[in-house]
């Protein structure tokens, strides 16, 4: 079982949409996530088609930017709670031995001057649900120095905001396999910028739930986001053994009734 997640930076060219098709094959995923699709309701459902998904909430662009997109196929529960043209707040069932469990998709705000309000709504959603607690998505931040390369310093102040939110919703990094940075800017001047800005984020419950789970960075040249792949694996179920101690203690008192009857029987 796998989640997709991809800032696919407009899916309005069919070559992007083909980039698209090749990863959703390749990972078969059960839910996919889409931000900056750039694209109106019905191009949309022609990639939900190609997507091979039967259900899923498109959040049209707003002018030339923006839109939204959480797709998922049949035979999966998703109940979506709230959505926004950066956020998509649902609950997934995760079947016999899991669940439901809490997903928000999550796209922060590009305007650093906005990024407040990207906390804000991450830290309204804690208080819906109690359940496990799973985001992912394009967070637009870094929480440290070492997740950038190129241009200038992150303020402190910047990335200490998102931290606070991060610790505050009890989230912890479930890490990544495969190559560092997810977003590449290609500067006028020849200069590249790298940074880190997408990623998944976990509650505790979340992880207990999925203990096997594992972030892969995969590689798009459709895009300068790579898209995410979180590969899900449920906890196992210990076997139950079977208890057979009752029936040897039943078998040692039928015989201790056997020797009793014996013992009478022999004094009459």
């Amino acid at each position: 079982m796998s989640l997709t997640s991809w800032n696919c930076r407009g899916l309005g060219n069919l070559q992007t949409v083909k980039a698209l098709e090749k990863v959703v094959s390749n990972e078969d995923p059960i839910i996919v996530f889409f931000m900056e699709t750039k694209s109106n309701r019905e191009w949309m459902k022609m990639v939900k088609e190609k997507c091979n998904m039967k259900h899923g909430l498109i959040v049209p662009r707003e002018g030339k930017s923006g839109g939204l997109a959480l797709l998922w196929k049949e035979g999966t529960k998703v109940e979506v709670q709230t959505y926004s043209q950066t956020h998509i707040d649902a609950l997934v069932d995760g079947g016999i031995g899991v669940g439901w469990w809490h997903l928000t998709e999550f796209y922060g705000k590009p305007n650093t001057a906005k990024r407040p309000e990207s906390w804000a709504k991450l830290r309204s959603l804690k208080g819906t649900s109690m359940l496990p607690w799973l985001t992912i998505g394009d967070f637009n931040e870094i929480t440290g120095a070492l997740e950038k390369e190129g241009g200038s310093d992150r303020p402190r102040q910047q990335m200490k905001n998102f931290i606070d939110t991060i610790d505050f919703c009890g989230f912890r990094d479930l890490g990544f396999n495969g190559p560092k940075f997810m977003w590449i800017y290609h500067r006028a001047d020849g200069m590249q910028i790298r940074e880190r800005l997408d990623r998944a984020l976990a509650t505790p419950e979340w992880m207990n739930l999925f203990p096997e789970a594992k972030l892969f960075h995969l590689s798009s040249s459709a895009s300068d986001h790579s898209p995410l792949a979180l590969r899900m694996v449920q906890k196992r179920r210990k076997k139950k053994t079977r208890k057979t101690f009752r029936f040897k203690s039943m078998w040692l008192k039928d015989q201790r009734c056997e020797e009793v009857v014996k013992k009478l029987e022999g004094k009459e």
